[in-house]
């Protein structure tokens, strides 16, 4: 794997990267050799962790992969034992994402607890000594303190740099109540932090120091406070370190807003150039993102091409201005110099303090939501957070949930509505459509549970289901009724794959189904998208000899010649023409109709409701009508009880 991450090479700390999913280290700078116990990058790389690996550790393991999915970030120790060294280290975890796009682990060590223990250890300040009197004034320190520090300290008030502090240790320590304490004193010539253990001399009247130098270790904890509070690539927060710092600066009486802005045409540009570039422009839409904040505002970069403003309404009472300037800003071109000019775009979602929510976190969902709908309103925009946003999250969520269960309870079921022959009425088919009934949500619409199922992936699963129950039903319908029906299938866009001709082949192969009797339904948008896979999609698909449907003729974006040079045999003009009453709709029926019969294809009007329309598509000379008023959706019972068994009782008298 060619991962290119040249930027953790220069670090001292040691950082490597883990594949949870082969288990194996993918990439690993130099400083971490020594902590894995690996004389080169080659042989660490070649390591395969699964067989010591127990269950535990891959559970944990797949638990900070989710973690990493949610962008989220975690640190802590870690112990770990490479050839059998046991080892603990304070690291620091992050998702990354690898070449095969899956999540990987990246780990940044900020401590080693044996390296930390050696420093502390070879600072030998665990015997510096301090003698002062009852007033404070220093009487004596010993020689370690002397050649470390020197001898410019005179009083306790000057080492605590605090007057009242110093007598109140001194009247504590007279009190025979020894004292341990922790704090940033000054030794004459600098600070340092120390431990500090109070003792009194009561023959002498004398407070007695006992000093440990803990700057090193305070360091080192600073360092990694900042590192779980801040992006390593950018410098700004990361969402630890925003977090908490609205939390601590927040006011029930100063309202905000936070924005939850998304680079537009990212992934492309890393698609386009590489990830080493990607982090070049990040890195220059955090500068130009602070330049435009201009210090009145917390920004922090939330995760990927995610950013995060926190504006407080009395530094920038106009938000939605605000927001309008950050668009302008980023869209003028970005300049790298290996690159040239680079352009982008943004999305930014709104949640205001304490309109939306009185809380961070909810905030920073909320925000989240509005940006993707920022997104669907067409990409380089604003948009306000509105409770209509969660009511749909949350019911898409709750979907999401009960389609997995979906599958497995069978709670799917397929209905048929015909499709009718105008001039005399005569059945030509019948269009497969999807109906999901759930025990607890009731009926769902499909425009609710496809377009989730596209999200999700799951129509793939779902499509090939519809596919195979409607070739297995014409089988039964065969041997039963001894009757040849015609379905047409609707198909998903993703469903537009190389192997469907050859998965559809072989369905009608398995069932004895011809392949006149099987057609299906594609939108404009379905193929206008990839078109040249798209159109190879439908070549194969027409030469197993099944039509193809045009369907919602109208509202796509498909062009003449396009509709000319697909294997189209049939087209379905969309129900909104059909129903429409002013001129225009009527002109673009008429002109509709021309052109398939100008093309030799077949006309299906939707949504015919009414006798007038269906009168109106007579006398245009249209082929066939589909619609409440000539027949609903049914299931296959009563397509049976309807159609075909009087087709089978006038046989049999």
């Amino acid at each position: 794997m060619a991962l290119s991450f040249s930027l953790f090479d220069s670090l001292q700390s040691p950082v490597w990267i883990f594949d949870i999913e082969k288990k194996k280290i993918v990439w690993v700078n130099t400083a971490a050799l020594p902590l894995w116990e690996s004389h080169s990058k080659e042989e660490l790389l070649a390591r395969n962790f699964s067989h010591d690996m127990s269950q535990a550790v891959t559970a944990l393991l797949n638990h900070y992969q989710d973690c990493f999915y949610k962008k989220e970030t975690i640190k802590t120790w870690w112990s770990f034992t490479p050839n059998h060294i046991l080892k603990r280290a304070l690291c620091h975890f992050s998702g990354i994402e690898l070449e095969d796009k899956s999540m990987g682990m990246l780990v940044q060590v900020i401590a080693e607890e044996s390296s930390l223990r050696r420093e502390l250890a070879f600072s030998n300040c665990s015997n510096l000594a301090l003698l002062f009197d009852e007033t404070g004034q220093l009487l004596s320190k010993n020689e370690a303190f002397r050649l470390t520090y020197g001898h410019h300290l005179v009083s306790l008030n000057n080492f605590l740099g605090d007057e009242n502090l110093a007598e109140k240790w001194i009247k504590k320590a007279q009190k025979n109540t020894n004292q341990t304490y922790k704090h940033l004193c000054w030794t004459g010539k600098s600070h340092h932090w120390f431990n500090l253990e109070t003792h009194w001399l009561s023959q002498e009247k004398q407070l007695l120091l006992h000093l440990t130098n803990i700057s090193q270790e305070v360091e080192t904890l600073k360092q990694a406070k900042y590192n779980a509070e801040h992006n390593y690539l950018t410098g700004l927060l990361n969402r630890r370190g925003i977090t908490k710092a609205i939390q601590k600066s927040h006011h029930k009486d100063h309202p905000y807003s936070v924005l939850f802005l998304d680079i537009d045409g990212f992934k492309m540009i890393n698609d386009t150039y590489g990830h080493s570039i990607g982090d070049k422009l990040l890195r220059a839409i955090a500068l130009r993102l602070q330049e435009t904040l201009n210090y009145d505002g917390l920004l922090a970069r939330f995760g990927g091409d995610e950013f995060l403003i926190q504006v407080k309404h009395q530094r920038i009472p106009n938000v939605e201005l605000f927001s309008q300037r950050i668009i302008h800003e980023l869209n003028r071109p970005f300049h790298l110099k290996s690159v040239g000019e680079l352009s982008i775009g943004c999305s930014i979602g709104i949640a205001r303090f304490p309109a939306d929510a009185d809380n961070i976190e909810t905030l920073i969902t909320q925000a989240d939501m509005a940006m993707h709908q920022a997104k669907i309103r067409g990409r380089n925009c604003s948009h306000y957070f509105t409770p209509a946003m969660a009511n749909a999250l949350h019911r898409k969520m709750l979907l999401r949930h009960h389609l997995n269960a979906a599958f497995e309870h069978n709670n799917f079921e397929l209905y048929y509505q015909p499709i009718v022959k105008l001039s005399d009425q005569k059945l030509k088919g019948f269009e497969v459509l999807m109906r999901w009934n759930d025990n607890e949500l009731g009926q769902i619409s499909p425009a609710e549970f496809i377009s989730l199922a596209e999200e999700t992936g799951q129509i793939i699963e779902l499509g090939q289901w519809v596919l195979k129950t409607a070739c297995k039903q014409l089988e039964i319908w065969k041997k039963k009724y001894n009757v040849e029906l015609m379905v047409s299938v609707n198909i998903s866009k993703i469903q537009l794959q190389p192997n469907l001709a050859p998965m559809v082949k072989q369905l009608l192969k398995n069932h004895n189904i011809k392949p006149s009797q099987f057609a299906l339904e594609l939108t404009e948008s379905t193929m206008m998208q990839d078109y040249d896979d798209a159109k190879q999609s439908l070549v194969d698909l027409a030469a197993l000899g099944i039509e193809l449907y045009l369907d919602d003729f109208g509202t796509g974006y498909s062009s003449l010649s396009q509709l000319q040079d697909l294997p189209i045999t049939t087209v379905k003009l969309d129900r909104c023409f059909v129903q429409g009453t002013h001129q225009g709709s009527q002109a673009i029926c008429k002109a509709t109709y021309a052109i398939c019969k100008a093309l030799g294809l077949k006309v299906v009007a939707e949504g015919v409701e009414e006798q007038e329309q269906l009168d109106w598509l007579n006398e245009l000379g249209f082929d066939y009508g589909q619609g409440f008023y000539l027949a609903k959706p049914m299931p296959t019972t009563d397509l049976e009880r309807i159609y075909l068994q009087p087709l089978l009782n006038s046989r049999l008298a």
